[in-house]
């Protein structure tokens, strides 16, 4: 804490660590615990505000300070958790972190191949990203993102014949995970 600094009112932390979830606001981070963040600097705004505040791990937080993190993409993941709570049900924004981190776990798989990982092929045939099942009465819960075409919900015949319903990222949804994750405007 800079000396003469005054702390950060109570309702204003809550405020920015209920935006994030309590976990690192940067997509392909989310670890804990986590500190606050100004995005412009203290010393020249001299104010804590919800707006300019975001709450990053250790880890983050020193690569911002230390301009690893530009300030352009701190003030994109900012915008980017403004929109997301405010459009999906927690969720619904749970779905797209699995979908996240499985897109992560693939680049993984293929790391130094020189060959960009998308969700999505150029033919349009999408990578597997985890599918999951879900009662025909709890649609409900995911209707922002269906209505968004974020995910579908369609049938998965399996050789025995039956066929669970199940979520299906779709090439929207695909590039909208992507964009979370880079931290480009969604």
């Amino acid at each position: 804490m800079t000396e003469g600094r005054p702390d950060i009112p109570t309702a204003v932390k809550r405020t920015v660590l209920v935006e994030a979830g309590h976990r690192c606001a940067i997509p392909t981070c989310r670890q804990t615990p986590v500190e606050l963040a100004h995005i412009t600097p203290w010393a020249k705004v001299k104010e804590h505000k919800a707006e300019n505040l975001i709450a990053l791990c250790p880890t983050c937080h020193t690569r911002f300070d230390r301009h690893e993190i530009d300030r352009k993409s701190m003030l994109q993941y900012k915008k980017n958790l403004e929109v997301l709570n405010a459009r999906y049900t927690d969720v619904e924004r749970q779905i797209l972190k699995l979908c996240a981190r499985e897109w992560e776990r693939q680049q993984r798989l293929v790391f130094g191949t020189n060959v960009p990982l998308r969700l999505f092929t150029e033919g349009g045939g999408a990578i597997a990203i985890g599918l999951l099942g879900i009662d025909r009465q709890m649609w409900w819960l995911l209707s922002n993102l269906i209505d968004d075409g974020i995910v579908e919900i369609r049938a998965n015949r399996r050789s025995d014949g039956t066929a669970p319903e199940l979520i299906h990222l779709t090439e929207k949804g695909g590039h909208l995970v992507e964009r979370i994750i880079e931290g480009e405007p969604i």
